[in-house]
């Protein structure tokens, strides 16, 4: 195969797809890319068995073919390139080479037939969603991150489901990973088939798709079929294969019906959280919160390293309510918002903290009460 392409159409999608490349799998070709040279296009797939990233771009093809090529290592020779038209030859016993003239690489590739199968999935009945809606369903998600060694399914994995307020359809995401749990709900246009079990995406996959959303476009299509998540725009396509499992029962962790809301500068509040947090640690990670009458004191006593104490005046009339709780779930959930007043929602000593919107709940947050020790 011969073919040559333009730097700049290339090196960006080259460069988000690293994420997906970049992951050990069971398969080494895995750390390749796929790339079909036919008519007047090319189309680079990347495969890690969870996420299947496809991209269809223009080309000047001289000979159509098929090669399997070290993602990494591509990116880096166009990255580097120094003429903005780049020229890919196959030439013998998988050798390829790359530029012409006085830039010149040489590198093996790999045996095409043993890169992963595409899924081919058909009639799919996709939605449309703002395209800023769908990076804030991502963002949301992501937030919530885990160790390497988790397995558990409902915190390695995000639900997504349809709820229903009367005879308003929205979509929904939950990402959780036990200690705290963000939900965050969206209008859609169009029908959306789920299955009947729980609908739960990676996690990382999602964090990779959120490289491919336009916000500047009006809306994206998804959708969901034979389990998978399917992302598409105009010549790009992203597969997500779904995680097998019960997503926990969520629904009472999220109401705040009986708890007492305060209003918060979200700004001034996040900044307290920040400063309370320098003087956490692995084995310190919690701040005592004392909410009385109209005032918030935030303290933090580390016998590694030291103490503090602030005061905040917050509107708040009630019973004397002090809980313990890691600030940087604090600072992780408010940096989520736009608006610059929160409500926090409180309730007793042991019960978790709900942070929602002044004039809507589409975005919920709630953070686990840690041990007073």
């Amino acid at each position: 195969m011969k073919f040559s392409f333009n730097k700049k159409e290339i090196v960006d999608v080259l460069s988000k797809i690293q994420g997906v490349t970049g992951r050990k799998t069971n398969l080494t070709i895995t750390s390749d890319i796929l790339i079909k040279a036919m008519g007047s296009n090319i189309t680079i797939t990347a495969n890690d068995l969870e996420t299947v990233f496809l991209g269809t771009y223009e080309a000047q093809v001289e000979n159509e073919g098929i090669l399997s090529i070290n993602s990494k290592k591509i990116f880096e020779i166009i990255r580097e390139y120094p003429e903005n038209k780049i020229l890919i030859n196959e030439i013998e016993n998988r050798w390829v080479e790359i530029g012409e003239g006085d830039s010149i690489y040489h590198i093996v590739s790999s045996d095409y037939e043993n890169f992963p199968e595409t899924p081919v999935i058909e009639n799919i009945d996709f939605i449309e969603i703002n395209s800023k809606d769908l990076k804030k369903m991502v963002d949301v998600s992501s937030i919530i991150n885990y160790s390497g060694e988790e397995k558990r399914t409902y915190v390695i994995g995000s639900l997504i489901e349809k709820i229903y307020n009367g005879d308003d359809e929205k979509l929904r995401i939950v990402s959780t990973d036990s200690r705290r749990l963000n939900c965050f709900d969206v209008r859609f246009n169009g029908k959306l088939l789920l299955p009947d079990e729980s609908v739960i995406i990676p996690k990382k996959g999602l964090s990779e798709l959120s490289k491919f959303i336009d916000t500047s476009k009006d809306t994206i299509k998804i959708g969901i079929k034979e389990n998978h998540f399917i992302f598409q725009n105009e010549n790009e396509s992203i597969m997500i294969k779904l995680l097998e499992g019960e997503y926990p029962e969520y629904k009472p962790v999220i109401n705040y019906e009986s708890m007492i809301p305060i209003e918060m500068d979200r700004t001034m509040f996040s900044t307290l959280m920040k400063r309370a947090s320098i003087l956490t640690s692995d084995d310190y990670k919690s701040v005592i919160m004392n909410f009385k009458d109209n005032e918030l004191v935030v303290t933090i006593t580390n016998p590694d390293i030291g103490e503090s104490k602030e005061r905040m005046m917050v509107s708040y009339c009630g019973e004397e309510i002090k809980s313990a709780f890691n600030p940087r779930y604090f600072m992780d959930a408010l940096s989520i918002f736009e608006e610059d007043v929160v409500v926090i929602n409180v309730k007793d000593n042991k019960s978790p903290c709900i942070i929602k919107g002044l004039d809507d709940d589409k975005l919920i947050c709630v953070i686990m009460a840690m041990h007073i020790s």
